[in-house]
């Protein structure tokens, strides 16, 4: 059968719901995101970001995305597939471009005296936290699925960025990014006014 062929059926199969079919057609098209990745990404971005872990971000968005997807062609797929993967690059290169790298001497060690002057909080300080905390809900809840599973599963279950990079299925390195961009994206929301 002519790659065409089956790339045509691998999109049918996938829009239907198969996972596997949409695995093999990602892979099918991984050498030519991974050579457009590197293309687009600017000399001073491509020395931080790691085109592979951009591709694999972008099949992260497609199979999230799939069922958007209403063309029937592999022409039509490729076009589609290009434009999310082009949205991926351009906003990895932007967040490592604008985004200092947190030096250690900027950390602040949180005191036992901090601790207990928090605990002790006025009834009005408790309010204006609680009505913070359904702020940072609210902001939390607008961000992408993805992001909001890796700000769960960092700061309210604790987990490790190892443990939360092998749940989701990506490298640590993609991990990183995408908490760098729902941190960007939830500095965003809470800058709007509600």
């Amino acid at each position: 059968m002519e790659p065409e062929a089956v790339n045509r059926e691998l999109i049918d199969r996938a829009r239907a719901g198969d996972p596997a079919a949409l695995g093999e057609l990602l892979q099918n098209y991984r050498g030519y995101l991974w050579g457009l990745a590197d293309r687009m990404l600017d000399d001073r971005a491509a020395a931080r970001l790691d085109a592979s872990d951009i591709v694999q971000q972008t099949c992260l968005s497609v199979h999230k995305q799939i069922t958007e997807f209403e063309g029937q062609d592999p022409a039509q797929f490729a076009a589609w597939l290009r434009q999310i993967h082009e949205r991926n690059i351009r906003n990895a290169a932007r967040n490592q471009l604008h985004a200092g790298k947190r030096a250690i001497d900027r950390e602040k060690r949180v005191s036992d005296g901090d601790v207990h002057a928090a605990r002790q909080a006025t009834a009005s300080q408790q309010v204006v936290r609680s009505e913070e905390s359904a702020r940072l809900t609210r902001a939390i809840a607008l961000l992408p699925p993805d992001e909001q599973e890796a700000l769960r599963r960092r700061y309210l279950d604790g987990e490790s960025m190892v443990e939360i990079a092998a749940a989701m299925g990506v490298t640590k390195d993609a991990l990183i990014w995408l908490m760098k961009r729902a941190m960007t994206g939830l500095r965003e929301h809470l800058a709007e006014p509600e």
